[in-house]
């Protein structure tokens, strides 16, 4: 094995001190989603990383590092959030995800960069002093490079390179948004190599690597210890030539790691962009693939003359052949003409070359599928014509060369390329999906996707709403989506409202026993039994009378067609304030009061008057009418249990082209929505969530589109969420509930209007493709856009048989056999 020293000397925060007296500083990227943006967008996160090479002047080296997550861990922390009523049936849903992701590697990719910085000096010194530096610095060298001593640091070196290192991040951070890293960050980066294709590398809590305090002619300085040698552990083997074999004992056992390094040895001059984008393209795969980049800036007026150099050994090799009577070969003819189109580009935009090198590192338990991953990874980037060879010889160069702080070890597969074709890379671009915690919902391509349904009010970084939004056309997978996320939330304590206005869900506590303790179905019919039990003002406590008013507002003036602003409307919001101070309010005491009023209303204004006391005298006992008012003696609806399933017996909604029709469900929906805000303003500690089905059709109205954005926009603030289930994209546009959605899943749409106004609600530009995308989307599977405004694909997946029978909600969805083919798609 060839003998290279371990390439790092010490670090502090984020820099890092080399064994060949280099230092960088280290940052990590902030991540964020590439697809499904529109080509502008492209072009825009690619001229920041263009930008960020273009003034860097300084070498870097990049890496995408994936950072993996333990199943059993994952398992304990679900676990310890059950609720105890539902113990035993979490632990089962718990245990089918995990077995779903057996085998499969869970990870995200995390992004640094490291800029190195310029050699600093000692200041203040005299000449003698100069001198003595100086033969000091000589003497380092000598040391450092027959290993036979790790020099000192002075502390005023460090402290010149922290100054340095303020204007570097404010670079990387201006272009590319990015954090220091932290001395545990480096710990694992170096770490962590060490037990690839084995697990993840333990790690020491705060540990940091020591020195010695020392002072040398009159200046304070510090002698690294050789402890930071024993981050490095294990037995390697590099026998093979193009493979690296590490034995560590882990889990009290001997275990084996397979790695392989892979160099790029060719990249297209003139590759299509977007479209190449050589980083990014890794997270295709269904593994872990590390990439590391490194760069050397050579300014225009340096690159310039190399290129006119290279001209000249070209044009002697050309004319050495015509002298031998040969003709000139391909490959001289070839590099003439990119030596002079690089010369025309160069001579234009004066851009400086970037002395570039690419390794990527893929690693398995099993040599056969260390093989196999290798030959993956050829395709992929065979198919964007790059071409990747595997070094003979040089996989423990490899290996070093991607510890931060290393130099460029491998030096055979280096190309020159600008600022443009370095940044297509796209360093930063992320698929990851979801939370990253929580249950299982369903699978971005390779990707698992977990959702944490009360995290957007509780993460101190987002703040924001827990409300989501499920939009397709029927029988796309929206309500099998919103009735899973729904149960999932169950499972950890939440109290669960579902409005259900088409009896999809009053047999959940047959069909799942764990339910059945837990779950009051709330049928209401048009009887004098269930009179007033939807009625705003009976049952609202005092701090939510005000609310409680206006919802009898909006209804009273829908149902009889006082527009706002009107006399009509005036006098009905007057008889609701006066009603509403009283010690038992309700609507049937409001149309008293309007009758009382008819006495002293002048002429015409008295006919009207009456027509609307007549209207409403009708509408408050004759059918679903008496749901909304009460006389203030009837019982509240007891929403005490985890579930409460809310019906309306034989509710007659209007379809989208009906304007008029149906007024009185209409209301009837705006009652609940004022129950469901009660429901959500409750004093608990405890999460809530109201699932609100088919609110495309109150959306249609401006009252019933008031309360959704009213529950929508409180929801965060009283530990609540909202999940709106609509068919119809283009009614959730009101600016008010788009800007207060956390998570947005958006099913098929065949309409191309609907299409265009789902884009829009998650986010990106409706374009040709985007829209034909949606419109052409499989059953279950979605777009989805969580709390970070990432979008991409979900299918959502509902492992337990039993689950997905009583959330399918096709018709005759009950009546079938166990053994459906549309199941097996969500198994």
């Amino acid at each position: 094995m060839t003998r290279i020293p371990f390439p790092v000397k010490y670090f502090e925060k984020n820099l890092v001190f080399g064994t060949d007296g280099s230092v960088s500083a280290w940052y990590e990227l902030e991540p964020y989603h590439y697809d499904y943006r529109s080509v502008s967008d492209q072009l825009g996160l690619h001229g920041n990383l263009e930008a960020f090479y273009w003034n860097i002047h300084a070498e870097t080296h990049t890496l995408a590092v994936p950072e993996f997550q333990s199943l059993e861990e994952h398992r304990r922390d679900m676990e310890g959030r059950l609720s105890s009523d539902l113990e035993e049936a979490g632990k089962r849903h718990i245990q089918a995800a995990i077995r779903h992701m057996n085998g499969k590697e869970l990870f995200r990719y995390r992004f640094f960069i490291g800029v190195k910085l310029k050699p600093s000096e000692a200041t203040g010194l005299s000449f003698l002093g100069e001198l003595i530096y100086l033969w000091r610095d000589f003497k380092r060298y000598l040391l450092q490079h027959s290993g036979t001593d790790l020099p000192e640091i002075f502390e005023e070196e460090i402290n010149a390179y922290k100054s340095q290192e303020e204007l570097i991040f404010s670079r990387v951070n201006g272009y590319l948004r990015g954090r220091r890293v932290t001395e545990d960050d480096i710990q694992w980066l170096i770490r962590r190599g060490f037990y690839r294709g084995i697990g993840e590398a333990p790690l020491r809590a705060g540990w940091k690597p020591s020195y010695l305090p020392v002072e040398m002619k009159g200046k304070k300085a510090r002698r690294p210890g050789r402890d930071i040698l024993t981050l490095t552990e294990g037995r390697f083997d590099d026998s093979h030539g193009r493979r690296l074999v590490v034995e560590q004992f882990a889990g009290g056992t001997t275990r084996t790691g397979y790695m392989a390094f892979l160099a790029i040895s060719h990249i297209p001059d003139k590759s299509p962009f977007p479209g190449t984008e050589w980083i990014y393209c890794v997270q295709k795969l269904s593994f872990p693939v590390e990439v590391s980049v490194r760069t050397e800036t050579i300014d225009y007026g340096k690159a310039l003359s190399q290129v006119l150099g290279k001209k000249k050994e070209l044009k002697a090799e050309d004319d050495h052949a015509m002298e031998s009577g040969q003709e000139t070969s391909y490959h001289i003819l070839a590099g003439k003409q990119e030596a002079n189109e690089l010369e025309s580009n160069l001579r234009t935009d004066k851009f400086p070359l970037l002395k570039t090198s690419i390794i990527l590192c893929v690693f398995a338990s099993t040599r056969e599928e260390l093989d196999l991953r290798i030959q993956l990874v050829k395709d992929l980037y065979g198919d964007m014509l790059i071409q990747v060879e595997v070094p003979y010889g040089d996989q423990w160069r490899g290996f070093n060369e991607l510890i931060p702080g290393s130099p460029r070890l491998i030096t055979d597969y280096v190309h020159y390329m600008d600022p443009t074709a370095v940044a297509a890379g796209m360093a930063g671009a992320s698929r990851q999906l979801g939370d990253g915690r929580g249950y299982l919902i369903g699978m971005s391509q390779n990707l698992p996707v977990f959702y944490e349904h009360d995290r957007g009010p509780k993460d101190k970084r987002l703040s924001t709403t827990a409300s989501a939004a499920f939009i397709g056309s029927l029988g796309a997978g929206k309500s099998l989506g919103a009735n899973l996320l729904a149960y999932q939330a169950l499972l950890s304590g939440a109290s669960v409202l579902i409005f259900d206005p088409k009896d999809e869900r009053g047999h959940w506590p047959e069909v799942l026993p764990e339910l059945k303790g837990l779950t009051r179905v709330v049928t209401l019919r048009s009887g004098v039994e269930d009179r007033g039990k939807l009625d705003p003002l009976m049952g609202a406590r005092s701090e939510d009378r005000f609310t409680a008013a206006e919802t009898a507002k909006r209804i009273l003036q829908f149902l009889s067609r006082a527009m706002d602003g009107t006399w009509e409307a005036i006098v009905i919001g007057k008889a609701v304030d006066q009603v509403v101070q009283e010690e038992r309010p309700s609507m049937m005491r409001v149309i008293e009061v309007l009758r009382e009023n008819l006495r002293l209303a002048p002429g015409k204004r008295a006919d009207s008057l009456e027509e609307i006391v007549d209207v409403l005298s009708y509408l408050s006992t004759s059918g679903q009418g008496q749901l909304l008012f009460g006389d203030g003696t009837q019982e509240a609806i007891d929403v005490s249990m985890p579930l409460t399933i809310l019906q309306v017996e034989d509710l007659k909604l209007p379809d989208e082209s009906q304007s008029d029709y149906g007024r009185m469900a209409i209301a009837i929906l705006m009652a609940i929505s004022d129950f469901a805000r009660r429901f959500s303003n409750r004093p608990t500690s405890e999460f809530k969530l109201v699932l609100f089905d088919e609110s495309w059709r109150l959306a249609k109205v401006r009252e019933g589109q008031a309360i959704l954005e009213e529950l929508v926009r409180t929801g965060r603030s009283k530990n609540a969420a909202i999940y709106l289930i609509s068919q119809n994209a283009k009614d959730m546009l009101g600016e008010e509930i788009r800007s207060n959605l956390g998570c947005r899943f958006v099913f098929r749409c065949r309409d191309q209007k609907e299409a265009e106004a789902a884009c829009r609600i998650l986010g990106i530009e409706p374009t040709e493709e985007h829209i034909e995308h949606i419109r052409n989307l499989p059953t279950g599977i979605c777009l989805m856009s969580d709390l970070e405004k990432r979008v991409n694909e979900l299918e959502i997946k509902v492992l337990d048989e039993r689950l997905f029978h009583a959330f399918d909600t096709r018709p005759g969805a009950r009546t079938r056999d166990a053994d459906r083919p549309l199941s097996r798609v969500n198994r």
